[in-house]
């Protein structure tokens, strides 16, 4: 049998993680390892190993890439977003002044010229713009502050669902039992793989999921993938839909948890910005944004909070780290896997059903082809004699087999017949004096 180039984990990493609750050994008493020795005839090695595709694992990102980012401009603070006055100040023209706020040295020289009372008239309307908003007090704290109050409601909507996707996700991946059983279906199946090349392994890296795809038989048709949906169509039906226990998988795929926690820290800051805003200068509204909203943002924070534990302990449990497997790595195995699982069924079920019209068209060419041989093959037999015992000579043709059956099962029921009919025939003395059964 050729090698399952899979990475296999440590036995010191088993402790704690699923691969210490599965036991392939039962489970090589249930499959059909002789129809997959048959099936493995078809696998080659090339190049030293299995017929891997070349050019890395399908559907891998860079790192750091975030599709939940992608389309907008992260800014220094995401705390920084929001407006006092709701009706004044558009968030979006708060924004844009914030990078145009004077730096300390604009400023400086702003006032030097306004101090020695030169004529306004002759600076530019930009620079006499930047004069007139450089005498707001606190100035940027004041624009940090508009532009938080001003995205606040957004920022919560745009992280709840992402922080909820982690949870369910990581929550649904570490519950499933469907899922552990595959897992101890592909253990066996790479451990009697390996048996005569390699020693036995415990457990393995998610990543080696993605070699059942790419492991082909020499004519590309098969993979090592068709096998295992073979076999579980046929011995464990159950487990077919296995798919269905892991939920919000994709979307949890599409999150960057590093990101949206930072996002998170953030907006506690930003919080403790206003906080300190108000107590310092009363504000109505700020006052009644505090009531509104505090509540929101613990209930964020607490969400975050159990993203992170439930993704870190669904990771461990797959025999992963946290640090160097965030979500955009590791939920994506398990989306390539259902995907290709059920490309897998499908293209079993389509070749199945080629097979069946190609046993069929087979079978009609080859009665085809026997009643055109029978139909050449004449001789010469004998038929039962006339009343007086005279043979006769009789010319036949051999018929199809079906045919011949049908006559063989009609000579038998005569024959009954006559036997039954032949205890009551009349009995005759013949010449000799001896008793005679006439047949007629």
């Amino acid at each position: 049998l050729p090698v399952f180039n899979w990475t296999a984990l440590k036995p010191s990493q088993i402790s704690g993680t699923v691969f210490s609750e599965l036991d392939d050994e039962r489970v090589l008493e249930d499959l059909d390892l002789e129809r997959f020795e048959e099936l493995e005839q078809r696998y080659r090695q090339r190049a030293g190993g299995l017929a891997v595709v070349q050019g890395g694992q399908a559907g891998c990102r860079e790192p750091g890439w975030d599709p939940a980012f992608a389309d907008w401009e992260r800014l220094p603070n995401a705390a920084v977003r929001g407006r006092f006055d709701l009706a004044t100040l558009p968030v979006d023209f708060v924004e844009c002044l914030m990078r145009f706020l004077p730096t300390e040295a604009e400023a400086k020289a702003l006032r030097q010229y306004e101090r020695e009372r030169k004529p306004l008239e002759e600076l530019a309307d930009e620079d006499r713009f930047m004069l007139q908003f450089s005498k707001v007090e606190r100035l940027p704290q004041r624009m940090a502050i508009m532009a938080f109050l001003g995205n606040f409601a957004e920022n919560i909507q745009m992280l709840t669902p992402q922080l909820n996707a982690i949870i369910a996700a990581s929550a649904s991946v570490k519950s499933s039992q469907k899922l552990k059983h595959m897992l101890e279906i592909i253990l066996a199946l790479g451990n009697y793989m390996n048996s005569s090349k390699r020693g036995a392994v415990y457990g393995f890296k998610l990543q080696s999921l993605d070699l059942l795809l790419d492991t082909k038989s020499t004519d590309r048709k098969m993979t090592l993938l068709h096998f295992i949906a073979l076999t579980v169509r046929e011995k464990y039906p159950e487990l077919a839909t296995f798919w269905q226990e892991l939920h919000f998988v994709e979307k949890a795929a599409a999150v960057s948890l590093e990101n949206v926690l930072l996002d998170v820290k953030e907006l506690g800051r930003g919080m403790e910005l206003l906080r300190r805003e108000c107590g310092q200068h009363e504000s109505a509204v700020l006052r009644g944004f505090l009531g509104s909203s505090e509540g929101q943002l613990e209930r964020l924070q607490r969400d975050a909070r159990t993203a992170e534990d439930a993704y870190n302990t669904v990771v461990r449990y797959f025999g992963e780290s946290p640090k160097t497997t965030p979500p955009s790595v590791f939920f994506p195995v398990f989306v390539r896997f259902i995907h290709s699982y059920k490309d897998a069924e499908q293209e079993n079920e389509t070749r199945k059903k080629q097979e069946e019209v190609m046993r069929e068209k087979l079978l009609a060419q080859e009665a085809k082809k026997q009643e055109k041989v029978s139909g050449g093959r004449h001789g010469v037999g004998w038929a039962v004699g006339d009343m007086e015992g005279t043979p006769v000579p009789l010319t036949w043709a051999l018929p199809p087999p079906s045919q011949r059956n049908k006559w063989q099962q009609q000579e038998l029921i005569a024959e009954l017949r006559r036997r039954q009919a032949k205890d009551h025939r009349p009995m005759y003395e013949g010449k000799d004096g001896t008793i005679e059964d006439i047949i007629t």
